[in-house]
């Protein structure tokens, strides 16, 4: 007996698999099936072979149909894989998705088909290449379609294949019915439909099980967080709140999930929030006799608002946090260990030093202390700070010199996590963060670039700090100490300090005086270094002498490292010359270079005209350096003040007899001294 043939006309050789594959699994081996993808090619002989031609659109079979054909055409009614579905089901109501298909006619029978199993709560939007205006698919972002992903438009991020759509049930029945075939094995197809819906029942069981572990976990999560959290949906109904947000805003034990925050949160003022859907983070806000930090985040999902979540903290457990971070900071170290009492020395210079430091300590102002290198600029940093009301706050040392700019700036502001390569995954703290209430010690701030001065100059003026690759500013209380060996009023005038961090930093100055200044206190300072060693050493009269025409141009520092040195040299206790480093002897046959710059300040000091010494001195040492002799017409200009003409000419006079500078003759000019250089830097530090 002949089997029936099906002639199946499509557009697309995808399709006409899928339907082949649909038709073998209903009706076995009971039919034979031919295939035709062009009309073109529909010819009488072609058709007469078949008993049944099945297209896959209404466009096809009036292609057919005109033809004259007899033979019976049948329009196929197609369904949607129901395995394939799962990819819509996480979508939340009113999501705009484009369903891509070759022909208008296809594109609105699968809306119609999605919205009969059961998404109607989606809005899903016809589009056909060539057919529907482009315009349709700007704002879009998602699309579905059926095996034919090249329809979709470019810009589309998210594409949603439900690949080719098989022959529905009603057709293979009606295709039985017409060439009167058995359905014997019409179970295992619907069995394929049934099987795959509860395939995906299983899945969305498994799916509400795992949601409702997330969920307990979530909310272990949330419980574990230190701070309150609400969350709201499009509709401003409570959907989330954890136990601290109960505890701060001393809710009762009730549940308020599904109801609108205006019954809990009416102060939050919310409402502006889910009108201009921008997000507003650590605002201040008073309720019930506490101040609260409120952050308020949008929700979005495809640019549509979808809740909104709110987050807030009491200020008073903010700052016990931050007090205990920082109390953790100090016992890593950032602490001090030199007092007032570490000074020594009796001499009226170190003893004026340390009373007026004292002063300064009572004040939170900014200090800068000058002074040459190994004075002990760092001791009197931490003896104020030890003696300030920030005692019990950190204490942060920075040394400018040596540090390149990014590294400096990684250090003082801190960074995010992967701000740049070799960064912190966590990121790290600043020390201006780490001197919060308490007090940051920058040294060598000479040494600090013009990009770093400009950086300094804003945190102190705003007392907030951002960090290397954040965009959250950080607010900062500290006192700041800054020192240096350079003279930096010299350098603003050379353009290589800037003139507003230095008038910023130069509030309460401080002069540290060289050991040179102070030798009444060597032999004092030398029992102390000795006693601290537990060192007996012994110095005779020559060596005492020796040590006391030294310049010491290291200072206490270079002193520290001549007694250790002697502590391991010396054979016995009894100090020689042979112990003595050669540098300390070689001083010696020098001459009186150092005596003579004292013999000066000594006799520069005796009037009472120090001030305009130094003026004058300021102007030549800016001429020298441009190479230039200036007459006193000149200087009478520069002058930041008046001196009349026979004063200046009295001025230049004493200044000319110390050899300070050198009046020449007539239109020569008036110069500088090598003295006079050393003398000018001596009355600036």
């Amino acid at each position: 007996m002949k089997k029936p043939t099906i002639l199946l006309v499509t557009k697309t050789n995808k399709v006409c698999k899928t339907f082949e594959e649909n038709l073998r699994m209903f009706f076995s081996s009971k039919i034979d099936i031919n295939i035709c993808y062009e009309t073109s090619q529909l010819n009488e002989k072609v058709m007469h072979s078949a008993d049944l031609i099945l297209v896959t659109s209404p466009a096809l079979e009036k292609t057919i149909r005109e033809l004259n054909t007899t033979i019976p055409v049948m329009v196929a009614r197609r369904s949607i894989q129901i395995e394939k579905l799962e990819q819509l089901l996480g979508f939340p109501a009113k999501t705009r998705i484009l369903m891509v298909t070759n022909s208008i006619e296809v594109a609105l029978d699968s809306i119609d088909i999605l919205y009969a199993f059961g998404f109607g709560h989606l809005t899903l939007v016809p589009f056909v290449p060539g057919f529907t205006d482009i315009e349709h698919a700007e704002h879009q972002d998602i699309a579905i379609t059926f095996g034919q992903p090249e329809l979709v438009p470019k810009h589309i991020k998210r594409i949603i294949n439900l690949e080719n759509r098989p022959i529905d049930l009603t057709t293979m029945l009606d295709i039985a019915r017409l060439l009167n075939l058995s359905l014997e094995k019409a179970h295992f197809y619907t069995a394929g439909f049934f099987r795959d819906f509860v395939k995906m029942g299983r899945n969305l069981s498994l799916s509400i099980q795992n949601e409702k572990q997330l969920t307990q976990k979530l909310d272990s999560v949330l419980n574990a967080v230190h701070e309150g959290i609400i969350g709201l949906d499009e509709k401003g109904n409570i959907t989330l709140i954890n136990e601290d947000a109960y505890q701060i805003l001393q809710l009762p034990s009730l549940s308020f999930i599904g109801k609108n925050y205006s019954e809990i949160l009416p102060a939050f003022q919310i409402h502006e929030t889910f009108v201009d859907q921008k997000e507003q983070l650590d605002t201040l806000l008073q309720l019930n006799n506490r101040s609260l930090l409120v952050s308020k985040v949008p929700l979005t999902l495809n640019k549509q608002l979808v809740g909104l979540v709110i987050t807030f903290q009491d200020v008073t457990r903010v700052e016990k946090m931050e007090q205990e971070i920082r109390r953790k900071s100090t016992e890593l170290g950032l602490t001090t260990k030199y007092s007032f009492d570490s000074i020594i020395g009796k001499s009226p210079l170190i003893v004026s030093a340390k009373q007026k430091a004292v002063r300064l300590a009572k004040s939170d102002y900014t200090v800068l202390i000058t002074g040459e290198n190994g004075t002990g600029k760092e001791v009197f940093a931490q003896a104020i700070h030890t003696s300030s009301e920030r005692k019990d706050g950190p204490f942060v040392a920075v040394n400018f010199a040596g540090l390149t700019e990014t590294l400096i700036k990684s250090e003082l502001f801190g960074y995010e996590g992967g701000a740049f390569t070799g960064a912190r995954k966590e990121g790290k703290m600043g020390l201006f963060e780490l001197a919060h209430n308490g007090t940051i010690f920058m040294d060598e701030i000479g040494d600090a670039s013009l990009s770093i001065q400009a950086s300094l100059l804003r945190v102190l003026q705003e007392r907030q700090v951002m960090r290397v690759g954040g965009n959250k500013i950080i607010p900062i209380n500290v006192r700041v100490i800054a020192a240096t060996n350079k003279n930096l009023y010299q350098m603003m005038q050379e353009g290589t300090f800037r003139e507003d961090l230095y008038y910023r930093l130069n509030v309460l100055p401080l002069q540290i005086p060289s050991l040179r200044e102070r030798k009444q206190d060597l032999f004092i300072l030398i029992d102390s270094l000795l006693k601290l060693n537990k060192s007996n050493l012994i110095f005779e009269t020559d060596i005492k002498n020796l040590l006391l025409n030294y310049n010491w141009p290291g200072n206490i520092r270079e002193l520290e490292s001549f007694i250790h040195y002697l502590m391991v040299i010396v054979e016995g206790n009894v100090v020689t010359e042979n112990h003595i480093p050669n540098q300390i002897l070689l001083s010696q046959k020098k001459g009186n270079s150092l005596s003579e710059i004292e013999e000066t300040l000594l006799y520069l000091k005796t009037g009472n005209f120090i001030e305009d010494y130094k003026s004058i001195l300021q102007i030549l040492w800016i001429c020298k350096k441009r190479e230039q002799s200036v007459g006193r017409g000149v200087i009478q200009e520069m002058l930041p003040y008046f001196l009349t003409d026979s004063q200046l000419r009295h001025r230049l006079s004493i200044l000319n007899k110390a050899k300070c500078i050198k009046v020449g003759i007539k239109k020569q000019g008036t110069e500088m001294t090598e003295l006079g250089v050393e003398i000018f830097n001596r009355l600036n530090v």
